[in-house]
């Protein structure tokens, strides 16, 4: 069984000007409130540009990621 299986986590993807965004808002808080969330984004792995994002297939119906 994989590890995000186990754990029940999901796999998202985020472009580049999202990422700017959340680190800065992140970079106005508190360092020891951020400083794990900013060192996990910044460990972020690239999509390999041949893949492109949209194979990922949209869903249809509740988006909300609760379930």
């Amino acid at each position: 069984m994989k590890e995000n299986e186990k754990t029940g986590s999901r796999t998202y993807l985020i472009d580049s000007i999202q990422l700017q965004d959340i680190m800065r808002y992140l970079m106005t808080r508190p360092y020891a409130e951020v400083v794990q969330l900013m060192n996990m984004l910044s460990r972020l792995n690239q999509l390999d540009p041949s893949i492109g994002a949209d194979f990922v297939k949209k869903q249809t119906g509740d988006t909300n990621g609760k379930k």
